[in-house]
């Protein structure tokens, strides 16, 4: 059997360059603000060649030798990118890791027929090809994802599609619920609040609406690259599409989601809405702080909805929060006295306003009844929130108060079983108990946190964590994660 042939090295798009120069922006910026007024005089030089001149030849001699350094390819094995100018650097990423693909198409790279490709692996510095042909950066997400030979290209067209089985939307209409039920605006409104309140203390009037109007307009932000978002299930991979500026394609194998993500901040609770993420085995995904269609499975669906995403994804979910078992009642007295002490703290700054401007001396005992109340109410709504439950395939686990979040977790993805206690926590006999499976902590996701059943009982707690690893043992994972 003969070993297919090798690609050669591809350089990237020739549009590439100007993202360089973008990325020195910070070099003609400089010398717009400083001015620098150095005087070349050289016969050798054009009359009026100045510092300003000679830093934009730089740049840009720098962009064009960054973009003929920067080349890539495909081997049978391992997807290699080799850059650098003054350092040189070589990766290569196995095409077997490949846990996920994404395309992103700026709203410039529409009109010249360019994308960017993210490819993320587990344990491995993504790659990202800035800019590719959209024809290639399809095919290479096709081959990546299919891990096959670029040779065997051929063969996959002659086979039929696999059809669309649809996972979920989001029309207009909703997307403007999804946007006014974010946490983002709920903090947004207390920050116009507690800022007004501040204001009148101090007289920065502006500072609460200059919070505000940041607030609102980076959830505005978000909420564009959500238009026309779809997921699908086709094949043996999850699909998701979005965005009107930069429109962002992803692609991630059934086989690499490690667990499924339910976020409901409150605003959105109560409508009865809830959003669905899941989580592969990347670490990070680029560096597009804005391209929050990473993870997500559906934006905004009804309560409950996350079970059928689920078995679709994951199979089968026996579990269902109806099963989950309660933490221990102590958790009310720990979240109660952390509350308290916070309230202790505020109070003690709340008695500086007052000596300061010698008045508000009825300050600082409004902010310790509202700090106590406040504390005994989130305990008694933590405690509601906190839940758990597992079976022989997998473990369910609840908690939030502002944004109730729920993780379902495969056993057999599970990589590491941690159980801690605090100070506080042995002193009233309980434990959390954290899983690990690669990649979950995905900033900004429902899964930031991290998996966890807190405040258990130390027995339920042992025994938790003693049956995961078991039954987390039993399975052998042939691809590593």
């Amino acid at each position: 059997m003969t070993t297919p042939p090798v690609e050669e090295w591809r350089r990237l798009h020739p549009l590439t360059i100007l993202k360089e120069i973008g990325a020195l922006a910070w070099a003609i910026v400089a010398a717009l603000v400083f001015d620098f007024d150095w005087d070349f005089q050289s016969p050798a030089l054009p009359d009026g060649f100045d510092a300003d001149s000679l830093i934009a030849i730089v740049v840009f001699g720098y962009a064009i030798i960054r973009y003929l350094s920067t080349a890539y390819r495909l081997t049978d094995q391992t997807l290699d990118l080799r850059r650098g100018v003054l350092f040189k650097s070589s990766q290569s990423m196995p095409r077997d890791r490949v846990q996920t693909v994404a395309v992103t198409t700026p709203l410039i790279g529409r009109l010249a027929g360019v994308s960017t490709v993210e490819i993320s692996a587990a344990d491995t510095e993504d790659i990202t090809l800035a800019y590719v042909s959209s024809a290639h950066a399809e095919r290479l997400r096709r081959i990546l994802e299919a891990r096959r030979h670029p040779a065997d290209e051929g063969e996959s067209e002659a086979e039929p599609e696999a059809a669309r089985v649809p996972l979920a939307d989001l029309p207009f209409h909703r997307l403007f619920l999804y946007t006014v039920t974010n946490g983002w605006l709920l903090l947004g409104v207390g920050t116009l609040i507690v800022g007004g309140v501040l204001a009148l203390v101090f007289g920065f009037v502006l500072a609460p609406f200059a919070v505000a109007v940041a607030l609102g307009g980076w959830s505005g932000a978000k909420a564009l690259g959500l238009v026309e978002f779809r997921s699908w299930l086709q094949a043996d991979r999850i699909q998701v599409e979005a965005g009107l500026l930069s429109r962002r394609e992803t692609e991630a194998p059934l086989a690499r989601i490690q667990a499924i993500g339910v976020s409901r901040p409150l605003i959105r609770r109560l409508v009865g809405q809830e959003s669905v993420e899941m989580a592969t085995g990347e670490l990070s995904l680029g560096s597009d702080s804005l391209a929050i269609t990473k993870g997500i499975l559906a934006p905004l669906v009804e309560i409950g909805t996350w079970r059928r995403l689920a078995e679709q994804v994951i199979g089968s979910v026996d579990l269902g929060e109806t099963d989950l078992r309660p933490s221990s009642p102590h958790t009310l007295r720990r979240t109660a006295v952390r509350g308290i002490m916070g309230t202790v703290v505020v109070t003690g700054l709340a008695v500086v306003p007052g000596i300061w401007l010698e008045t508000n001396w009825w300050l600082p005992g409004v902010v310790a009844l509202i700090g106590i109340v406040a504390s005994v109410l989130y305990a008694r709504a933590r405690y509601r929130a906190l839940g758990w439950a597992i079976d022989s395939r997998h473990l369910l686990v609840r908690g939030g108060v502002l944004n109730r979040r729920l993780a379902v977790v495969p056993i057999h993805k599970v990589q590491d079983v941690s159980l801690t206690e605090t100070f506080f926590q042995r002193w009233l006999g309980i434990a959390t108990v954290e899983v690990d499976t690669a990649g979950v902590a995905i900033p900004g996701s429902s899964l930031a946190a991290g998996i966890r059943a807190v405040d258990l009982t130390r027995e339920d707690a042992r025994g938790l964590a003693d049956r995961l690893v078991a039954a987390a043992a039993r399975v052998s994972l042939p691809d590593g994660v």
